[in-house]
């Protein structure tokens, strides 16, 4: 199944609250996910319309967030 049906979500885009796991849409419809793995730290996961991964970056919680932020613009 495409994310793409989600797309036209009535332009609400919800955004990941820092120090927190969740996950948010971006403007072009792709889907952010945000996670803490024990013993690793925190990751962010762009996923493309398809569910593939696109970016995921692995670092500090401050950092992930501020990436997971910005590909919400995209």
């Amino acid at each position: 199944m495409s994310t793409a049906k989600f797309a036209g979500r009535g332009g609400v885009m919800t955004r990941i609250a820092p120090h927190a796991t969740g996950h948010a849409w971006a403007k072009d419809g792709t889907l952010l996910r945000v996670d803490c793995d024990r013993g690793i730290g925190w990751v962010a996961t762009h996923y493309d319309l398809n569910l593939r991964v696109i970016q995921q970056v692995w670092d500090s919680d401050e950092e992930v967030h501020r990436v997971a932020a910005s590909w919400t613009q995209s």
